[in-house]
C-alpha cells in the first residue's frame, strides 16, 4: 500500500490502522535486528565477518526476491528516480550489515547493540535532509533521541569501568 500524499488526504481510521500495522513492523524489525547480532556473533566466531556478511546478505536477497516476484511482475513502470533510491539504500544497508559483522567480531555484542540503536539519530538527520516535506520533526522525537543517546552513553561507560 503506498502511503498518501499528505496525511489529510486519508481518513483518520485508516491513517490509524497504517500507524498501528507500521509500529508492529517496527517491532517485529527491532526483534529481528536484535537476534541478528546475536546470529552475527556466532558466525564471526567461525568465519571472518566480510564472508559472514556477505553470506547473510545473500540470504537476505534471496528471500526478498521471492517475497517480491510477484510485486516485479505487477510494477514494470517503476520510475528510474526509484532504482536509485533504492540502490543507494541497499548500498547503505549493505555497508551497516557489512560494519554490525566487522563491530561484533571486534567488541561485544552487548556494547555494539546499544551504539547500534543510536541509528534513529542518522534516521532523523537524513529524513531532515532528504525527505523533509515527508517527515516532521517535533520534540517528542528529539527528546527521544537524546535519551538514546545518553543510554548509550551510560551502557558504554559502565562496560570501560
Amino acid at each position: 500500500m503506498r502511503p498518501p500524499a499528505h496525511a489529510t488526504d486519508v481518513p483518520r481510521a485508516e491513517l490509524a490502522r497504517t500507524n498501528i500495522i507500521g509500529y508492529a513492523l517496527a517491532g517485529a524489525a527491532c526483534l529481528a535486528y536484535g537476534a541478528s547480532l546475536i546470529l552475527a556473533k556466532q558466525v564471526v566466531e567461525d568465519t571472518p565477518p566480510l564472508l559472514g556478511a556477505a553470506l547473510g546478505m545473500t540470504f537476505g536477497m534471496l528471500v526478498l526476491a521471492i517475497l517480491s516476484a510477484p510485486d516485479v511482475r505487477h510494477d514494470r513502470g517503476t520510475r528510474r528516480r526509484a532504482w536509485v533510491w533504492a540502490a543507494l539504500g541497499g548500498l547503505a544497508a549493505g555497508g551497516g550489515i557489512t560494519c554490525m559483522f566487522l563491530a561484533v567480531s571486534n567488541a561485544p555484542v552487548v556494547v555494539v547493540a546499544p551504539i547500534l540503536a543510536m541509528n534513529p539519530l542518522t534516521a532523523i538527520l537524513f529524513s531532515q535532509i532528504f525527505i523533509r516535506g515527508m517527515e516532521r520533526l517535533t520534540w517528542r522525537v528529539l527528546i527521544g533521541a537524546v535519551i538514546i543517546v545518553a543510554g548509550v552513553i551510560i551502557i558504554s561507560l559502565g562496560q570501560n569501568t
